[in-house]
Formats: structure tokens, sequence, C-alpha cells
């Protein structure tokens, strides 16, 4: 049995397939970030209760909001504090006494939308995060490209273009991201750079999920803040699309859930790419939500 295990800022989901990607089993637990020791427990228990009940020692690959070092081992994982700079690999190893695939969750997102999902036998294959981050993964020619550092796909930590200024003003706001630079589009492609172009534009702050309510109702302020965001959107996806040249580009996350985007932001990818005869298809995830813990038992696979 593969077992796939998600761990998030909040949560932390177990999911059981078998080889031909069938879900037997579905857990989820808070996810302790203050102890390394919890959280670790926290882990053993999940799985070591799985395979008792399944009578079976199961394959562990395991999707984290960041990477492995691949000079260090040790884990880059900001959401997580406590497993932040951790031998994570060796000490779960060790405390589970299995060997253990570790990747970024938008690898693992990208490799379940690749195999079965919506890139299906699409040699490359660019996944995309929008959520609480920005991230992305990539799939090429039957396998997951990681890097030499383990970051290939990070497009959330590249700079906004300089088109955000002719949309949306010089006073647009320049964040500090958490990576420790400036103006990352994680902070603007992400949940909450909606609600910052909102504030921008609109000059009070709104939870994103009534941004979209009042920009359905044709308020001209939400309208605003989306026009905002699809620009960056397409900016940032045109520029990765001129890099790799990706047959598919399948979003997920939260905000690839407002269904207005697959058709405001491809009309708008021309502006931002070379002269091509074909742009990819931009998709909706096939998996949702479970495409990260999907993805992280095909790890094993």
């Amino acid at each position: 049995m593969l077992f796939g295990l998600d761990i998030g800022g909040t949560k932390m989901e177990l999911a059981v397939f078998d080889h031909e990607h069938n879900k037997h089993v579905n857990k989820r637990v808070p996810t302790p970030t203050d102890s390394y020791d919890a959280f670790k427990n926290a882990i053993r228990e999940l799985v070591l209760e799985t395979d008792r009940e399944l009578d079976t020692r199961g394959s562990l690959g395991i999707g984290i909001p960041g990477f492995i070092n691949p000079d260090t081992g040790k884990a880059q994982c900001a959401n997580v504090p406590c497993a932040n700079g951790q031998n994570l690999k060796v000490d779960l190893e060790l405390l589970l006494d299995r060997p253990i695939k570790i990747e970024n969750d938008a690898n693992c997102f990208a490799l379940s939308e690749a195999i079965g999902g919506a890139g299906d036998n699409i040699p490359t294959v660019f996944g995309v995060i929008l959520g609480t981050g920005c991230g992305g993964g990539l799939y090429i020619n039957g396998k997951l490209h990681d890097g030499s550092n383990n970051l290939a796909g990070e497009w959330g930590h590249t700079p906004l273009p300089y088109h955000v200024f002719k949309l949306a003003g010089e006073d647009f706001p320049i964040v500090r991201c958490g990576c420790g630079m400036h103006g990352c589009l994680d902070n603007y492609l992400s949940g909450r750079g909606l609600e910052l172009m909102y504030k921008h534009v609109a000059g009070k702050p709104l939870p994103g999920k009534d941004i979209v309510q009042l920009f359905r109702h044709h308020d001209n302020q939400a309208e605003r803040a989306v026009e905002i965001y699809c620009e960056l959107l397409a900016s940032g996806l045109g520029a990765m699309i001129n890099i790799l040249d990706p047959g598919v580009i399948v979003l997920g996350g939260g905000l690839s859930n407002i269904d207005e985007l697959y058709e405001l932001v491809p009309p708008l990818l021309p502006k931002y790419t070379l002269n091509i005869g074909q742009l990819p298809e931009i998709r909706k995830a096939k998996f949702g939500d479970a495409g990260g813990v999907r993805g992280a038992a095909m790890l094993n696979a």
C-alpha cells in the first residue's frame, strides 16, 4: 500500500492508496508546530496506527511546504517552524523504520495532476498552487523535475513585474516576503494577495471570499482588484511559459476555485509571452485539495 502524508502549517493529512491509485483510508490531525518531538510523534502515531488497521507496512511519501536542502539534508520549511533546519528525512526513517521520500508539496500536486489528473498524458505539466502561498511544481517527460537545489518550480519567489505600477499606481505596496526578499509574487498571487489588492483599491480590508462575492455582483472596487490580480497572474504565468513551454498549466489551491480565472486570464497571456503558435491551456485541478496527499503517495509508486 502507498501511504501519502501531506504536511501543512495547520493540519497533516494521511491517505492510503493501492497501486491503481484507489484511495482506501484518509485521516487528518492538527500539525504540532512548536515542538519537534511532538511533530515527529504525531507522524509516528498516524502512520503506525494505519499500519495496524490495514495489517500492512506501508511505503511513505511526504509532501512538505518547503524542501530538503541537498547539501545539508535539513528541511527548509518556514510554515512548520519546529521542523525547519531539522534532519527530517533521517529522523523519520529511524522513527518509522522504513525508507521515506520527501518532496515539496507543490511537486506532489504536480505529480498527482500529471498522472490521471488534469495534465494526464501531457509530457510537460506546470502545476501551480494559488492558496495561502504561491508555489509550483514541474513534471517533465514522466518524472518530477526538482533542479540541482530542489527549488525548481518555485516561481512564487520571482519579483513583481514592472507592469504592476502601470496597473495599480506608483504607490502599490511592496511587501517583504517570508523568504527575506521583497516583492515576491507569493505575497500577491496568494489569497492574501487578492486581499492586499482590494485594500489598495478600496482603502479597507476584506476577506477574499467577500471580495469574490462583490466581484460577482459587479462592485467596481472588487472588479478593479480582480483585474489587477488577473493581470499579475497572467504576467507571472507568461514568464514561466516563455521559460518552460509547458503543455498545460494546472491550477490548485483555494483561489483555483474562482471559476472566472479560467475565462479572464487566458486572453491576457499573449501580452506577456513570445509570439508562439499555441499557448498552453489553463485547467482546474482534477483532485482539488486531495492532490498533494495523492502525489505524496505516488512518490513510491
